[in-house]
């Protein structure tokens, strides 16, 4: 009759450890790397530079005294009112940022003049 040798050596016990540490490893860093991805694209913004679709501020331009601009919630999104029309969203969402702001731009930020505004997108944008 044949015996069934099926205890595992002191060796394979080594390797089947290693094997099984290496594999957790790699799942938590892989698990760290997307977090880290996930979380840089949803806080991604460019500030560097001024969307070429928002018209630049120029202290000589004659500025009409019934404009104003208002700062407000657009679907998730920092969105740009002149008077009481869309005309920008910034690619900064509301949930980024403080609990202060959040409350303030569900209100909506009103300033009157194109200085203004463009000193209020730096706090956003």
């Amino acid at each position: 009759m044949e015996q069934d040798n099926t205890e595992i050596t002191y060796v394979e016990k080594k390797n089947l450890n290693l094997l099984l540490f290496l594999h957790t490893f790699f799942i938590l860093v892989g698990i760290i790397v997307a977090t880290i991805i996930i979380s840089n694209k949803i806080a991604e913004t460019s500030i560097d530079k001024t969307p070429s679709d928002i018209p630049t501020f120029d202290e000589n331009d004659n500025l009409d005294t019934e404009t104003y601009y208002v700062l407000k919630e657009y679907n998730g999104k920092v969105g740009i009112y002149e008077n009481e029309s869309l005309i920008y969203t910034l690619d900064t969402y509301i949930f980024t940022l403080p609990e202060s702001d959040k409350k303030l731009l569900s209100e909506g930020i009103k300033v009157s003049s194109q200085k203004e505004l463009y000193e209020l997108l730096e706090e956003y944008y």
